[in-house]
C-alpha cells in the first residue's frame, strides 16, 4: 500500500484529496505547512509527496528543496494555480516529478498519481537487473558505477574457467562474488568448496586441503579425502589466501601447475580438475613484494583480478542494499515494516561502515527485531562504535592495524568538517573560512564524504 503525504494549507482540498486517495487504498497523511511536512517525513517514509506550490506565506519550492536534499527522497507532485506555470517549470528543474494545475478533475489527478507510483516502482524493479549475472540472480546488490564494473567483469570471466583473485575489505561480499562466478560457469552443477586459510591452524588446513591416508598421523584411523579431491570438476575458493604458510603455498602451487597433489601419508599423486578462486582482505601486491606470498603462486591464482569497493565508497548503493535487507529480515522475523523514516535514512547515510555490507546486515537485522512501529526509526538503528574514532595523537588506530592511514585521515576530515558546519549553523562559506579551505574545496569534500 503506497504511503502518500499531502501538503496544502487549504483544509477543504486536503479532505477531498485524502478521500479520493483513500478510496484507491492508499495510506494518506496530511500537513499544512513546510515544518509539519518535514516533521512527518522525519518519522516515517513516504512513496509520494503531493505539495501545493503556495503554502500560505511559505513556498512549496522550499519544501521541494529540503526533500531533494535527501538522496533517497520520494517523488514530488506539485499542485499549482494556472498563473504559476512558470514557477511550476522551476519546480521541475528543482527535481519535482510532475505538476498539476488547479482547478483539476479528481480522476485526472488520480491518474497522474498512479502513473508516478507505477513509474517509480518500475524504476526500482529495474534495479534487480543490476545484480543478475548472465540471467542468474544473486544476492549481490548495487547500481553504482563501481559495482556495475564488477558485475560486467564477472559476467565476462565466469564462463571462461580462468582462475580469479578477489580482493576487498572484510564484509564486502567476496564469497558471494566467488559463488556468482561458479553459478555462471560450466561447473555450476559440480561442487563448490571453500576453506578459510587463516581461520584454522596450519596442520588442520593441510589435512583439510589434501586429505590423508590411514595412519598418516596419530588418530588417523581411516583415510579421509581432502577438499581438493571432493572439488574435482568444480570450483574451489581459497578464502584469505594470503594467510597460507610458505610450506602450504609450495604444496598448493603444485596442484595449480599440474593438477595433482599427494594426500598426507600417501605416496601416489591424485589428479584433479579444479577452477581456483582466491580471496584476500590484504593488499596482495604488498604481500608479494614483502615475501609473504610467493610470486609464482600469485600469478597462478590471479588470472583475472576483481576488486570489491568498500561500502563507504559506493554510498549510492546504501539504501538499495538496506531495503533488500529490510525485506529479507521482515520475512524471516514475521514482521511487516514498510521502510525507513527520513531520520533513520540520515542516520544510516552518515555512518562510515568499517564492517561494510556485513555490518549493515547486522544493523538492519537488529533494527527489525527492535522496531515496534510501521517504519524503522533512528532509536532502532543501534550502531555499535558509531561515528569516527576519537583522534589519537600517535595514530594508535593506524599503528595497531585497525585502520589504514587513508581511512583514519578520511574520518578525521569528516569529523572536522561536520564540527565546522555545526559551529557555523550550516553556513558553508563561514565553515570554509573556519577550516582554511576555499568554498569550492569545502563543497567538494562535503560531497565526497556525503555530508549534508
Amino acid at each position: 500500500m503506497p504511503n502518500i503525504l499531502i501538503v496544502d494549507d487549504d483544509p477543504s482540498l486536503l479532505e477531498v484529496l485524502e478521500i479520493a486517495l483513500s478510496n484507491r487504498r492508499h495510506s494518506v497523511s496530511q500537513a499544512s505547512d513546510v515544518e509539519g511536512a518535514l516533521e512527518l517525513m522525519g518519522g516515517e517514509g513516504f512513496d509520494l509527496v503531493i505539495a501545493d506550490l503556495r503554502l500560505g506565506r511559505e513556498s512549496g519550492l522550499d519544501l521541494l528543496k529540503s526533500i531533494r536534499d535527501d538522496q533517497n527522497s520520494p517523488p514530488v507532485l506539485m499542485i499549482t494555480a494556472y498563473a504559476d506555470r512558470k514557477t511550476a517549470l522551476q519546480a521541475l528543474e528543482l527535481g519535482a516529478m510532475d505538476y498539476i494545475s488547479k482547478p483539476f478533475d479528481v480522476e485526472e489527478f488520480l491518474l497522474q498519481v498512479d502513473q508516478i507510483l507505477e513509474e517509480t516502482c518500475s524504476r526500482e524493479g529495474d534495479l534487480h537487473l543490476h545484480f543478475q549475472i548472465n540471467g542468474v540472480s544473486t544476492p549481490i546488490i548495487g547500481e553504482s558505477s563501481r559495482m556495475q564494473e564488477v558485475f560486467s567483469l564477472v559476467s565476462r570471466i565466469a564462463p571462461t574457467g580462468i582462475n580469479v583473485l578477489i580482493s576487498g575489505e572484510s564484509g564486502t561480499g567476496k564469497e558471494l562474488i566467488a559463488r556468482a562466478i561458479h553459478e555462471n560457469s560450466e561447473r555450476k552443477d559440480k561442487p563448490f568448496r571453500t576453506i578459510n586459510c587463516g581461520g584454522i591452524p596450519e596442520a588442520l588446513v593441510e589435512s583439510e586441503l589434501f586429505g590423508y591416508r590411514k595412519g598418516a598421523f596419530t588418530g588417523a584411523g581411516q583415510a579421509k579425502p581432502g577438499l581438493l579431491e571432493t572439488a574435482d570438476q568444480g570450483t574451489f575458493l581459497l578464502d584469505e589466501v594470503a594467510e597460507l604458510s610458505p610450506n602450504l603455498q609450495v604444496k598448493l602451487l603444485r596442484c595449480l601447475q599440474d593438477g595433482t597433489f599427494i594426500p598426507l601419508g600417501g605416496t601416489e599423486s591424485i589428479q584433479t580438475d579444479i577452477r581456483f578462486i582466491a580471496a584476500s582482505n590484504r593488499d596482495v601486491d604488498t604481500e608479494v613484494a614483502e615475501g609473504g606470498m610467493r610470486e609464482d603462486l600469485y600469478y597462478r591464482l590471479s588470472g583475472v583480478r576483481v576488486h570489491l569497493p568498500p561500502l563507504r565508497e559506493r554510498k549510492e548503493d546504501l539504501f538499495l542494499v538496506a531495503d533488500y535487507l529490510l525485506e529479507r529480515f521482515c520475512r524471516e522475523q514475521g514482521k511487516s515494516i514498510k521502510g525507513f523514516s527520513t531520520g533513520a535514512k540520515h542516520k544510516l547515510r552518515d555512518y562510515h561502515y568499517p564492517g561494510n555490507i556485513r555490518e549493515l546486515e547486522n544493523i538492519i537485522e537488529r533494527a527489525v527485531a527492535l522496531e515496534t512501529g510501521p517504519y524503522i526509526t533512528p532509536p532502532s538503528l543501534v550502531i555499535y562504535e558509531q561515528g569516527p574514532p576519537q583522534a589519537c595523537t600517535d595514530g594508535e588506530q593506524v599503528l595497531s592495524g585497525k585502520l589504514s592511514l587513508d581511512q583514519y585521515l578520511e574520518q578525521i576530515d569528516r569529523e572536522v568538517l561536520s564540527s565546522a558546519l555545526e559551529r557555523t549553523r550550516g553556513n558553508k562559506k563561514k565553515a570554509a573560512e573556519l577550516v582554511g579551505l576555499s568554498f569550492r574545496q569545502l563543497r567538494y569534500r562535503l560531497s565526497k564524504h556525503g555530508i549534508k
